[in-house]
């Protein structure tokens, strides 16, 4: 078997529900992939935005918007190591991830046992963020792929409480 690419998916991300909050509709998932930094295991988090139109709002700059209030550098291609210092990531008792804006707002999704294991075990997931709107029916890894191949994405280090 093949090394995969840094953060590609080896597992199938999580389903997810769109919520809608103070940034529109942000959807959420999660997988586990490869740290580009060592080549082990880190959980990964996608935030995205359904297709423009659909919020009122164009992708991109909901999505820029949500980074700004991360502490993210919102600059299309960027990596923030230290997002705001109340960004985080938490799991509720029943095993949701939470990930909370320093606003308070936050955005949840139901993570993998496994999933949920190697972010706490790490106690770091990478954020992606994409500025590309997430199309109906359209797979969040493929979206991810095209994303990041676009350079229409920020990623930041959110610490795992």
């Amino acid at each position: 078997m093949g090394r995969q690419k840094p953060g590609k998916p080896r597992r199938e991300p999580s389903e997810y529900n769109p919520l809608t909050g103070l940034f529109g509709q942000l959807i959420m998932t999660g997988w586990i992939g490869e740290d580009p930094r060592d080549g082990t295991d880190i959980a990964f988090i996608y935030l995205g935005t359904p297709a423009d139109g659909a919020t009122g709002t164009p992708a991109a700059e909901a999505m820029a918007a949500a980074a700004s209030a991360l502490g993210l550098n919102p600059q299309p291609g960027s990596m923030t190591e230290n997002p705001a210092a109340s960004t985080h990531l938490t799991f509720t008792d029943d095993g949701w991830a939470q990930l909370s804006f320093p606003s308070g707002e936050n955005v949840q999704h139901p993570g993998s046992l496994e999933w949920r294991t190697v972010a706490q075990h790490r106690g770091t997931a990478v954020l992606v963020l994409t500025y590309l709107p997430l199309l109906p029916g359209e797979d969040t890894t493929a979206h991810c792929d095209q994303a990041l191949a676009a350079g229409q994405f920020t990623l930041g280090l959110i610490p795992v409480r």
